[in-house]
């Protein structure tokens, strides 16, 4: 990237390399490497495209916070850089881990309080990637794990950008240095305790005493899986438009089966990447490949994770979000109003249109939305002989997880019509005459 330790080599980077937000804001914590980020553009001021502003998250986890807030204020009152302080609770949740709830208090605060069309800058630099690198490697993470930190990415309805990151711990202590700075340290960085500042202070120092290029390499190396992860989701992005299978929640496992295993785990996992859904374990994605390929098609294919499922249906996966809804015992009058069943049921209305609930019937009787129950059954409207629930489900293609939750409309206790699916006889509106149609939205 260059060396941007300089307030004009910093802003061909602003100009060149990053795009024009509304307005620039620092993450200013008073620490070493966000000092020398606020003091790098201070000077700059009128030569930005964009305001430029300061904003310090107070976490309260350290007794000296409010000091280290004072100090913040007055750093940026003698640059002239308007601060916005806040404080957050950052205490970590029982089984949380204390550096992620501090960051997710941390960023959650900046983002409501910046809105969207603005850019964060933090002040991350190599070491900080190569340290990022090392933990998803230690975490056993695929190409986009170990692409570590962008220089910039979408955030917020606007940027997160790192300036920085090519530059080395060691060049921005000693540009700080060099400029009689002066910084907050935070004692909390000198615990052993998180697994980032092991790596800091334990395993860092002694690959760079043997290589001393160590950060720099490592950083390029997820630079080159970060070229690696964009080549990998611009292939997996043509796959899954002729995967969806019409459904921004289905897939078409025959298209699955033409990919290699690589291929399909790519498509699976931008797929709930796009569903802005956590991702699919490894074992449960192999689980779920295997089942595809070698399990009878009528087989029950079953995938649950962190609230989800993975369900097949007539040569289609199936993405399941949250838990089934649970069928009411008792039918429910209905007016034919749009309505709101319940967690987890979904939605019916009516609409007019041909082969639908006779209007007088549907007029005269005591109208109710109710659940399969045993020896349900119904004859087709223009067919001949009744079927059980099971096969008008069958041949309408509901699913089965949603069959004890498909609405069936009674009209004085007797089944009118299958929402999705069919009207019974003797309630079908005459040849020629519009009738109620009842649709069904599952959640």
């Amino acid at each position: 990237m260059g060396n941007p330790l300089e307030p004009d080599a910093l802003l061909a980077v602003l100009n060149e390399r990053l795009p024009l937000p509304e307005r620039y804001w620092i993450a200013f914590s008073g620490g070493l490497d966000s000092t020398v980020l606020l003091n790098l553009l201070g000077p700059l001021g009128d030569s930005l495209r964009a305001p430029l502003s300061a904003i310090h998250i107070d976490h309260g986890l350290q007794s000296g916070s409010a000091a280290w807030a004072a100090y913040c204020v007055q750093e940026c009152g003698r640059l002239k850089i308007p601060l916005q302080t806040l404080r957050v609770d950052a205490v970590a949740a029982r089984g949380e881990s204390p550096e992620a709830a501090a960051r997710q208090a941390r960023y959650a605060a900046i983002a409501k309080a910046i809105g969207p069309g603005a850019m964060l800058m933090t002040a991350h630099h190599q070491d900080d990637q190569a340290e990022t690198l090392l933990l998803a490697l230690l975490r056993g993470a695929g190409v986009e794990g170990l692409a570590a930190m962008p220089m910039v990415r979408a955030w917020n309805g606007g940027w997160h950008a790192r300036p920085l990151l090519g530059i080395g711990r060691a060049q921005i202590r000693r540009w700080a240095i060099g400029r009689d700075l002066r910084w907050i340290e935070d004692p909390s960085n000198s615990s052993l305790t998180p697994d980032r500042n092991y790596l800091r202070h334990q395993v860092m120092p002694a690959l760079l005493a043997r290589w001393p290029g160590a950060a720099a390499s490592l950083a390029q190396s997820a630079a080159h899986c970060a070229a690696a992860a964009v080549l990998l989701a611009q292939q997996a992005e043509l796959v899954l438009e002729s995967a969806q299978a019409g459904h921004p929640q289905r897939l078409r496992i025959d298209r699955l089966r033409e990919l290699s295993e690589a291929q399909a785990c790519n498509v699976i996992r931008l797929w709930l990447r796009r569903q802005q859904l956590p991702p699919l374990p490894r074992r449960r994605l192999m689980e779920a490949l295997h089942q595809i390929n070698h399990a009878r098609p009528d087989a029950d294919l079953r995938i649950a994770w962190n609230g989800m499922e993975l369900r097949r249906f007539r040569d289609e996966l199936w993405l399941l979000q949250g838990p089934a809804g649970v069928a009411l015992q008792a039918p429910l009058d209905w007016d034919g109003e749009e309505r709101w069943l319940g967690p987890g049921l979904g939605r019916v209305r009516r609409r007019l249109g041909p082969r639908g609930i006779d209007q007088r019937l549907w007029t005269a009787g005591n109208v109710q939305i109710a659940y399969r129950h045993t020896g349900l059954n119904c004859r087709p409207a223009g067919r001949a002989g009744r079927r059980s629930f099971k096969k008008l489900a069958q041949e309408c293609g509901i699913p089965p997880w949603l069959r004890s939750i498909t609405p069936i409309v009674l009209i004085g206790e007797r089944p009118a019509a299958i929402a999705n699916c069919c009207v019974c006889e003797p309630f079908a509106a005459p040849a020629g005459e519009d009738g109620w149609i009842v649709s069904w939205q599952p959640d």
